[in-house]
C-alpha cells in the first residue's frame, strides 16, 4: 500500500490526464480522505465542495465525508428520481462556480454522494477544467445507462450542453412540481355547492329555567357498615402483598430474555446482476461497537446479519475483475452487485 506523508493510499479511484485520485486514510485519526496526486492549480472551497485538509508537495488531501461514496458506484444503475436530485444539486454548484469564472467539468469518480447531498472534488485543478454543461450531460448518461431516454431532465440537459440554456434552467425544472402541488391543493371547495333542503321548522320551546343536573353523594351509606375483625384483615392484607410480590417476580422472569437470547441484528441482502454471477464480499472495517471480525462475509447472492448499525467498509471480489471497496450503510436497501 502506498503512503503519502501521513496518509495511506488504499486504492486508485481514477486516472485523469495528469491527475491520479486515491481513496486514502489518515494514519493519525483513521478518518477517510481523498488524495489527488499531481493536482496543479489552486484548490477552491465552498458549499458543495470537498474541504481541503492539507496541501502537500505530492498533491491535495481532501476531506471524505463519512458514509459518502463516489458516483461511479452507480454507473448504469442509478435510480432516476435520485439521479434527478443529484443533477440539480450539481447544476446549482456548477452555476455558482461559473459566476466566479471557474469552469469545472465533473467526472463520476470525483463526485461523492450521501443521500441527497453531493460534493465535488478537485475543483480548481487544471486537469478538471472544462465546460460544465456537456460534462454534466455525459455524467447523467453514464449513470442512467439504457434508461436515459426516460430521464425527466434529458431535454433540458441537452439544451444546456448545446449552450441553448443556462445551468439555472435545471433549477427551474426543480421548482416546477412545487407550483403543481400548490394548484393541486388549492381547490378544496366544490365549484357548485350542493343545495341543502330546508328542514321543517320546529315549534319554539317554552321558555323556562335551564335544566341543571347535579350529582350528590349521601354522607351516610344506605346499608349498615360491618367492619371485619382486625386480625383477619391483617392476614388478608399480608396475603395480598405476597400475591402481588409473586406476580411481580413471575412477570420479571417472563420479560427477561435470558442468557441465550439473541441480540438485535440488521439483515442486509446482497444481489448480483445477472443473478447467475457470484461475488465474494469481505469485511474490512466495522463501526465502533461491532464484534464482527474482518474476513469473508458471504458469496453473493445472499444475506448477512450485521450486529450494529453504521458504516461498514467492504471489499467485493468478482473472478476476473479488480476488487472494489464499498462503504455500506446499515440498515439500508438491498445492495445489487452488477457484473459487466
Amino acid at each position: 500500500m502506498e503512503v503519502l506523508g501521513h496518509y495511506w493510499l488504499r486504492r486508485v479511484l481514477v486516472r485523469h490526464a495528469t491527475l491520479i485520485a486515491y481513496e486514502g486514510q489518515d494514519t493519525r485519526t483513521g478518518m477517510p480522505v481523498m488524495v489527488l496526486k499531481g493536482a496543479e492549480g489552486e484548490p477552491l472551497e465552498g458549499e458543495g465542495l470537498l474541504a481541503l485538509v492539507e496541501r502537500t508537495e505530492g498533491g491535495w488531501v481532501l476531506d471524505w465525508p463519512i458514509g459518502a461514496v463516489p458516483l461511479s458506484q452507480y454507473l448504469g444503475v442509478a435510480d432516476l428520481d435520485r439521479l434527478r436530485v443529484w443533477v440539480q444539486a450539481l447544476a446549482k454548484t456548477l452555476a455558482s462556480l461559473a459566476q466566479k469564472g471557474v469552469r469545472h467539468a465533473p467526472i463520476p469518480e470525483l463526485v461523492l454522494v450521501k443521500g441527497k447531498r453531493v460534493w465535488l472534488a478537485g475543483v480548481g485543478a487544471k486537469a478538471l477544467e472544462g465546460e460544465p454543461g456537456p460534462a454534466l450531460l455525459r455524467l447523467a448518461e453514464a449513470l442512467a445507462g439504457e434508461r436515459f431516454p426516460q430521464f425527466p431532465l434529458k431535454e433540458v440537459l441537452e439544451r444546456v450542453a448545446r449552450g441553448e440554456a443556462p445551468l439555472e434552467a435545471l433549477q427551474e425544472e426543480a421548482e416546477g412540481p412545487k407550483v403543481l402541488e400548490v394548484h393541486a391543493e388549492a381547490p378544496k371547495t366544490l365549484p357548485v355547492e350542493p343545495e341543502e333542503k330546508a328542514l321543517p321548522e320546529e315549534p319554539p320551546l317554552p321558555q323556562s329555567r335551564p335544566k341543571v343536573i347535579r350529582i350528590e353523594e349521601d354522607p351516610e351509606p344506605p346499608y349498615p357498615v360491618v367492619e371485619p375483625p382486625r386480625r383477619r384483615g391483617r392476614g388478608m392484607g399480608l396475603g395480598v402483598v405476597l400475591l402481588l410480590a409473586l406476580l411481580g417476580v413471575a412477570a420479571y422472569f417472563l420479560a427477561w430474555p435470558g442468557p441465550g437470547a439473541s441480540p438485535e441484528v440488521y439483515t442486509m441482502e446482497f444481489r448480483t446482476d445477472p443473478p447467475t454471477e457470484e461475488a465474494v464480499v469481505e469485511l474490512l472495517e466495522a463501526p465502533e461497537g461491532s464484534r464482527m471480525a474482518p474476513g469473508v462475509l458471504l458469496t453473493a447472492p445472499g444475506r448477512v446479519e450485521f450486529d450494529r448499525p453504521g458504516v461498514y467498509r467492504l471489499r467485493i471480489r468478482v473472478p476476473g475483475r479488480e476488487p472494489v471497496d464499498y462503504l455500506l450503510e446499515v440498515p439500508g436497501p438491498p445492495l445489487t452487485i452488477k457484473v459487466r
